[in-house]
């Protein structure tokens, strides 16, 4: 067994606090300490689940266990972007420049449509997106007419970088990073998401503990000192696996959570979990090191069926 504590987030955009009764589109949480053992979470602000995870997290290590945590949006921007925009060019770069300029309140109130709306004029000075969806009824506030990002992806002109990152090209069905509005997509997520494990990084209490894979280990097993892994996860992956472990009312959310968990616990109580820290079969050695500097990798992306194994 490589981890004795397994948490997989399920991340949300909302610009206002979700219900207060448990609801779809929010902030969930699974934690599996086995197969068996399995626990879920629900947060109304992203600001209050990651205070509780950060709890979680430290109560993990003072306990002397490892913990692998999943965050269900991508880690990084495809080939190109992060050099548009921080110096060195790398992934963890560009999340300490979003920590900067995203501005995420404690009842979820943001500037991710300015943030990407600047991030537009420095990639492509010369047309519109490549991030589009902007909102279908901005504030009469021309500051928030947001001429840079388009309502639909055809309306996107002058230099645009790639679509998707190598991994999303070959998980099926998942969306574009660049998309912010719509049914299923993950760009704000990703706008909203990246600064706060940047800052859980940087923070004292768990930046010897913790590591980021696969920026900081390369696509291979991380090494056993560290007691926290940080990785991205899609649990698309296990689409209908999870619909058919879902519970009869149970909120998709947190069944996608409990499932993921129940999948990545039990296969790592059966030693097969180290594989799929390699990525997947037939990467080049280009491919492997743009996916290790700037754009990530889902993990269990190419192993999908060891996972199903462990789910029938």
């Amino acid at each position: 067994v490589l981890f004795d504590t397994h948490i997989f987030v399920d991340w949300s955009a909302r610009s206002e606090p979700s219900p207060i009764k448990e609801s779809a589109d929010a902030i969930w949480w699974a934690v599996a300490r086995s197969k068996d053992d399995i626990s879920t979470c629900y947060a109304r602000t992203r600001h209050c689940a990651m205070k509780r995870i950060r709890e979680l997290i430290r109560n993990e290590i003072n306990a002397d266990r490892r913990v692998l945590i999943g965050f269900d949006f991508a880690f990084g921007y495809p080939k190109g972007v992060a050099g548009c925009l921080v110096k060195n060019a790398t992934a963890l770069d560009l999340w300490k420049w979003l920590a900067t300029e995203i501005r995420d309140c404690s009842n979820n109130d943001n500037n991710r449509f300015e943030v990407a709306s600047k991030m537009n004029e420095i990639i492509n000075e010369n047309g519109a997106g490549p991030f589009w969806g902007k909102p279908n009824n901005p504030k009469k506030d021309p500051k928030k007419e947001y001429p840079s990002i388009p309502s639909r992806k055809t309306e996107c002109a002058g230099h645009q970088p790639p679509e998707f990152r190598i991994t999303e090209e070959k998980a099926k069905g998942a969306k574009s990073v660049w998309q912010l509005s719509g049914a299923g997509v993950v760009g704000s997520q990703v706008l909203l998401g990246l600064p706060h494990l940047s800052r859980l990084i940087a923070d004292s209490d768990f930046k010897e503990h913790t590591v980021v894979w696969p920026f900081e280990t390369g696509l291979r097993l991380p090494k056993h000192e560290k007691k926290v892994v940080i990785v991205e996860i899609y649990p698309s992956l296990l689409r209908e696996e999870i619909e058919k472990n879902r519970n009869e009312d149970e909120i998709r959310d947190r069944a996608q959570m409990r499932v993921t968990a129940e999948a990545f616990a039990g296969l790592d109580a059966r030693g097969g979990l180290a594989p799929l820290f390699n990525g997947a079969e037939g990467l080049t050695d280009c491919q492997r090191k743009v996916i290790e500097t700037e754009e990530g990798w889902i993990l269990g992306l190419g192993h999908e069926e060891s996972l199903r194994e462990i789910l029938r």
